[in-house]
């Protein structure tokens, strides 16, 4: 037997999954919180990778993520960024890990949609898009009809317990300001 024989038998039985590839857009999607989540990464694989539209002035509930660091690639838009007492801004291209157990929120900042690819090694916020997000394939849900407290309630039990309010407008645009 030659070694890259086995090799090939050594590992072919470490795991049943194949490898296999997601396109731009492709792989199951929710409308979560009014913007788009697509779970980029198959079925069982880590790091959970998930592709985020969210819409220009969206921002996220202060938060905390007890088992992962949340970090994300943004691919497009501008983000105004709080992590404990730290606040910066994040242009298209920048990599940003926000430690777990440290509270932050985001802001959408500008007319531009902002486009980020998630990655977690834990599937507790994926658990929580699947259980309050509703599948793409059915109309974007009407926001002003949700029930936020108990979307945060979910939130909590699967791991990323809100602690605050959305950053503001106001806080998203001085730190902006401060950035250029």
């Amino acid at each position: 037997m030659t070694t890259l024989e086995t090799a090939s038998n050594q590992y072919s039985t470490a795991t049943t999954r194949r490898a296999t590839k997601t396109a731009k857009r492709e792989g199951d999607a929710y409308w979560f919180y009014g913007d788009l989540a697509i779970i980029r990464s198959p079925e069982g694989a880590l790091p959970i990778i998930i592709e985020h539209h969210v819409s220009p002035g969206g921002a996220a509930p202060l938060h905390v993520h007890v088992d992962v660091d949340d970090s994300f690639l943004l691919l497009s838009g501008l983000l105004a960024v709080r992590s404990g007492d730290q606040t910066f801004l994040a242009r298209e291209g920048d990599y940003v890990s926000l430690p777990q157990g440290v509270p932050h929120t985001v802001r959408v900042v500008g007319d531009e949609e902002a486009v980020m690819f998630q990655t977690h090694a834990a599937s507790s916020f994926l658990d929580f898009i699947k259980a309050v997000g509703v599948p793409a394939t059915q109309p974007k849900p009407d926001m002003a009809a949700r029930d936020f407290a108990a979307m945060n309630n979910i939130a909590g039990e699967t791991g990323q317990p809100v602690v605050g309010p959305p950053m503001s407008a106001e806080e998203a645009s001085a730190i902006a300001g401060a950035a250029r």
